[in-house]
């Protein structure tokens, strides 16, 4: 079981839910909630430190009948966090991937929320329903005093990433493209320029795609 790992955080190719973290000559890639790699991602160059050391839990992704396992890491940057997220994942329907993507808001406030039976709350944290809201507050509460204790201010996840981090994620799908950096540069700042409304990378080299194939449009013959 792998608790924790320390190594050097390669900030250039930080995901949206995943960062590749440096040990010696392997490189484990990870899963974080969105709101560490945005904090990792954005972080001014003059600032960016190595090592990190994040705490991790380890697990096994993939139904025992359905063939595929895959072993993952999930990592966080304070042993805290990693608590919470284990408890919260213990409630039946909140799978890993899920609890990834749904805590945008401060652990302290799910936590208390968690406290008070404010299934209100928790049914407007994406992908948290009302049922699920309900299994929540039964399973955990009078277990979350020391998280709602806790001086957390930043939330674990966000629900949308920034047009600053967008570029920075197309700037970067484009370069391990093989564009040059002036070339991925040039692109980034058209395509966003023409279209304000991407959300997304999937989005922008979709853009990119179709400037570089646009669709072929028949010709037609002459009549007699």
């Amino acid at each position: 079981m792998i608790t924790e790992i320390t190594g050097e955080v390669l900030y250039e190719r930080i995901q949206r839910n995943s960062l590749l973290l440096k040990v010696g000559a392997l490189c484990y890639e990870i899963l974080v909630p969105s709101g560490i790699a945005s904090r990792l991602r954005l972080t001014p160059e003059a600032e960016r430190r190595n090592p990190w050391t994040l705490y991790t839990i380890h697990y096994i992704d993939g139904g025992v009948g359905g063939g595929h396992l895959t072993p993952r890491l999930i990592g966080f940057l304070d042993p805290l966090d990693r608590e919470f997220f284990e408890a919260f994942t213990t409630v039946p329907g909140v799978g890993f991937m899920r609890a990834l993507k749904c805590l945008v808001r401060p652990m302290n406030e799910i936590a208390r929320a968690i406290e008070r039976s404010d299934t209100a709350f928790l049914k407007d944290l994406p992908f948290i329903g009302a049922k699920t809201a309900e299994r929540v507050v039964t399973e955990l509460r009078g277990k979350m005093a020391k998280f709602a204790l806790a001086h957390s201010e930043a939330p674990l996840s966000v629900e949308k990433e920034s047009v600053v981090e967008v570029k920075a994620e197309a700037l970067q799908a484009l370069e391990q493209l093989g564009y040059s950096r002036n070339e991925a540069q040039r692109l980034v700042t058209e395509i966003f320029s023409q279209h304000k409304g991407l959300k997304d990378v999937e989005d922008f080299l979709r853009k990119v795609f179709e400037r570089q194939n646009p669709p072929h449009r028949a010709t037609q013959s002459p009549t007699a």
